[in-house]
């Protein structure tokens, strides 16, 4: 259950983990903070949170091990387990993910295709959108064939439709007399 109230909570941790991680080592942050997440969704781990008397110590081992993330993220795991805010950890790592983004002038984009695309495609689309844009994109492509032909670039909350089935629609949209 993600509330404005978990996301509101989210921002100042990950603005103090952000201070606290040097920069070299918040790639490896993000992804200690990715792979506690996807531990959270382990049923075993789950029970582990859920049990009566909980081993701090031994959670926080279980969702960032040691020789796997920063000293930092353990002690930001650790703290939310203290204060009862766990479920605020989604929303730490996505916030952290667009602070470190926003820091590095990088972004994110998705591109969804409807064939698969080559190297030197994904790369002349990336190049046109960090014109665009003036920050370093880094591309996420998706294949769906339920488009027919074209792309359908999705950056942030703008999205560019250059899709057959975005243009169908489009123009049944026009010809619809309603």
């Amino acid at each position: 259950m993600i509330t404005a109230d978990m996301t509101a909570i989210a921002r100042p941790y990950a603005r103090a983990l952000l201070a606290g991680v040097p920069m070299a080592d918040r790639p490896l942050a993000l992804s200690a903070l990715e792979g506690a997440v996807a531990a959270l969704a382990d049923p075993a781990i789950g029970r582990l949170v859920a049990r009566p008397g909980l081993d701090r110590a031994a959670l926080v081992a279980a969702l960032a091990p040691p020789e796997l993330a920063p000293p930092a993220v353990g002690r930001l795991i650790g703290l939310l387990v203290e204060n009862g805010r766990l479920a605020a950890l989604p929303g730490v790592a996505r916030a952290f993910a667009a602070l470190k983004d926003a820091a590095e002038n990088r972004s994110r984009a998705t591109v969804t295709s409807a064939h698969p695309l080559s190297a030197p495609e994904r790369e002349r689309l990336r190049q046109a959108l960090a014109r665009r844009t003036g920050q370093d994109i880094e591309l996420a492509v998706e294949t769906d064939p339920a488009l027919l032909a074209g792309v359908i670039v999705q950056h942030g909350d703008m999205v560019f439709d250059g899709s057959v089935r975005g243009r169908l629609a489009a123009l049944a949209h026009a010809l619809s007399p309603f």
